[in-house]
């Protein structure tokens, strides 16, 4: 058995080594049996590791919640990936009824792409189903890269995202979509609706079109690989409670600097009554 042991002891070592684990091992045992099985129990769990680190970033010994689903991003290319697209759920409303899209766009190898396009200013990714809402209905996501002297840097912003059915055509202002090109864009909501942020605003009223995208994640430009890169996010610095809650300290300190000031401008009288010098004599009436 020492071959064995040398090959799982082998296995152990470069398996912590690749996934980069920092671990102290100290082995004691009676027989050499117990030793092999702590090792093979040692290489369960650098393999769970490697599985938890290569899925879902290095969360150490946590399992994966059997509700969370990672699909991969979809993905055009040309001569090389140019535009990632991500949702965790994509979801589309006609007329108030709704259509998850989500399994029908992620993972999936026959997404119909056609008519996506890329260069280094404008990129579009078309994405077409069939049978949606019994027709045939594409999605375009308009991008455009743009250099801003005042910035000295370019910009991407997404012009517009287009419904295409029936003959028709839907446009939504997604201007609010946008960021350094070197960069992706996410956002928790990227919605029509208003209770989501309302992202997409529909350019003609009513719409009887609804959409709403979770999680949401796009870059057309800079593409490096399969990878996003560093993401800017929709989420401003500032939300309304941090400006409520910076206003409200602002106002408390107005008050006390002012109650300060007032106590410090008090001043004692610079003179009193002499109780030595001669009295005052009141004559008295009858």
């Amino acid at each position: 058995m020492p071959v064995a042991r040398d090959e799982v002891i082998g296995q152990v070592l470069n398996m912590l080594k690749s996934e980069d684990v920092p671990y102290t091992a100290a082995l004691t045992a009676v027989r050499p049996s117990r030793v092999y099985a702590f090792l093979q129990g040692l290489w369960e769990v650098a393999r769970d590791i490697a599985m938890v680190a290569g899925g879902l970033g290095r969360q150490l010994l946590q399992k994966q919640p059997a509700s969370s689903v990672i699909h991969p991003p979809v993905s055009y290319n040309d001569t090389a990936p140019r535009i990632l697209f991500w949702a965790q759920n994509f979801s589309v409303a006609y007329r108030g009824q709704w259509e998850d899209l989500t399994s029908l766009t992620f993972g999936v190898q026959e997404l119909n792409l056609t008519g996506s396009f890329w260069n280094d200013s404008l990129a579009r990714l078309s994405l077409t189903y069939e049978h949606l809402f019994g027709t045939t209905v594409t999605f375009k996501f308009i991008l455009a890269n743009r250099f801003y002297p005042v910035s000295a840097r370019h910009w991407f912003t997404m012009e517009s995202l287009e419904i295409h059915s029936n003959g028709s055509v839907v446009s939504f202002n997604a201007s609010r979509v946008t960021g350094p090109s070197i960069y992706s864009f996410h956002c928790e909501y990227v919605s029509s609706m208003n209770k989501n942020g309302n992202l997409l605003v529909p350019r003609t009223q009513p719409s009887l079109w609804q959409m709403t995208l979770q999680d949401f994640q796009i870059q057309a430009f800079n593409v490096t690989g399969e990878q996003f890169s560093y993401a800017s996010d929709c989420a401003g610095f500032f939300s309304p409670g941090i400006w409520m809650g910076l206003l409200t300290s602002l106002f408390m300190l107005f008050i006390f600097t002012y109650g300060l000031h007032m106590i410090l401008s008090l001043k004692t009288m610079d003179r009193f009554d002499d109780h030595k010098g001669p009295t005052i004599s009141l004559t008295q009436i009858v």
